[in-house]
């Protein structure tokens, strides 16, 4: 029998294809994070210019609005209706399960998105990093597989493309010992 082939590592972009200061073609590598998402530029003297009127660069960044359609919540799970919380995040609206989830959608919109324009996206859950063993931070992230792996920074992406299914197991491991952790009960007054 053949091994199992190692998972897939990618980290989905949700990009605006030129950038909104210089109308050249915009960088992967190269961004601001703002209310309304990720504003990709062609050079770092651009994320300034963004930074000084985030709403004017959303604008040309991403000129339409697109409805996700998505029946969940990409923040907190619960189902969304047509009477449901929107945010607007990278030229996509999405549903959200309440107005507290709209503040939660920005502050990680790439994971907010990813969860909701691929619904098949398996959110691990984890609070450390498998590679670094410290905290997660918001908007690092990547897919092994349909499994969204948290990360302390974007550059540990290279190290789950080293050994992914053995990152995969490290972070669904630390989540299993996290539920297995009894909580610290409150000191006696």
């Amino acid at each position: 029998a053949a091994p199992a082939a190692e998972p897939k590592v990618t980290v989905p972009t949700f990009a605006n294809a030129t950038c909104p200061i210089m109308g050249k073609p915009a960088s992967l590598a190269l961004f601001t994070d703002t209310e309304f998402g990720r504003i990709y530029v062609c050079c770092p003297p651009c994320n300034r210019k963004i930074q000084a009127d985030p709403a004017r660069a959303y604008k040309v960044a991403y000129p339409t609005t697109t409805p996700a359609g998505n029946t969940v919540c990409p923040v907190t799970g619960s189902a969304v209706d047509d009477k449901s919380p929107t945010v607007v995040l990278q030229g996509h609206e999405l549903r959200v399960g309440s107005a507290d989830a709209v503040a939660k959608a920005k502050a990680d919109a790439q994971v907010t998105l990813v969860k909701a324009l691929r619904p098949g996206t398996v959110d691990v859950g984890n609070t450390l990093c498998p590679v670094t063993g410290t905290a997660v931070v918001a908007n690092a992230f990547c897919l092994v597989d349909d499994h969204l792996v948290r990360l302390s920074s974007p550059s540990a992406v290279e190290e789950v493309r080293k050994a992914p299914a053995a990152m995969l197991k490290k972070a669904r491991d630390g989540v299993a010992k996290a539920a297995d952790t009894p909580a610290t009960p409150a000191p006696a007054k």
